[in-house]
């Protein structure tokens, strides 16, 4: 079989789901959910970081993760910027601050860091608040969700640090092994064929371990910054997170 038109019919990658239609013995492009970009980051942020804020009622500086002016004498809710540095608003990095960028992270640590976070920020706690401190609790509360859904997933997380070293993995972007394109194939095909729970729970098994091999090959080849090698298994971790969305999805 060609491998162009294997690439073009395999490749499904949205985030986090993803439909799949099957018919007959040939495996249909995925169809996938609008829905917007989790992320927009670039190598501008970077530069961004470096500069405090300034509080809008005091005048005082902030770093720019700064929640609440912290400045004790006025300690009111400030903006934070859409392209703000996520490790470092989630405290889910590295150094003194937690803003170095890694793959390896505490998901528990992460989810505790979120939820108080979410919980200080909550727009609700606002609704009676001037219209500018509520537009800036919901601002607040949009960063914090998106940073939280970027880093708790493998696959986004190495995204978003490819996109740190200006290097971007498109959904079209196509394994470059084939004989792993083919495995990915006969994966796909033999999904196809899963008549009942109990076929599909192999598969299941399978996928899973693909995916967690995957991962882990990642965590190697960022502590090497070897981004090349990190971005070729980006792209496969696609691939096993597009199977992994049509299993979830499957049904009799």
């Amino acid at each position: 079989m060609n491998t162009k038109l294997i690439q073009r019919v395999l490749l499904s990658t949205s985030l986090p789901r993803t439909r799949v239609i099957y018919k007959s013995s040939l495996l249909v492009a995925p169809i996938k959910t609008t829905k917007p970009r989790l992320f927009t980051t670039s190598l501008r942020w970077r530069s961004n970081m470096k500069n405090d804020k300034t509080c809008w009622q005091c005048q005082s500086t902030n770093r720019p993760s700064a929640l609440f002016c912290e400045n004790k004498v006025c300690s009111v809710i400030q903006p934070i910027p859409a392209h703000l540095n996520f490790f470092h608003l989630l405290q889910a990095g590295t150094g003194e601050n937690k803003d170095q960028p890694t793959f390896d992270i505490d998901l528990k640590a992460l989810k505790r860091q979120f939820l108080i976070l979410q919980q200080k920020a909550h727009p609700d706690s606002f609704s009676q608040a001037p219209k500018r401190e509520h537009a800036y609790a919901q601002l607040q509360s949009s960063v914090i969700n998106k940073a939280y859904n970027i880093l708790k997933n493998p696959l986004s997380r190495a995204q978003y640090l490819l996109e740190q070293q200006g290097i971007r993995v498109n959904e079209s972007d196509s394994l470059s092994d084939p004989e792993l394109l083919m495995d990915v194939m006969e994966f796909r095909e033999e999904l196809e064929e899963v008549q009942s729970e109990d076929e599909l729970g192999p598969l299941k098994k399978r996928n899973d371990d693909k995916f967690q091999e995957t991962v882990n090959n990642l965590s190697k080849a960022f502590k090497e910054k070897d981004y090349n090698r990190a971005k070729e298994l980006t792209i496969e971790l696609q691939y096993w997170q597009s199977i992994q969305s049509a299993i979830h999805e499957w049904h009799p």
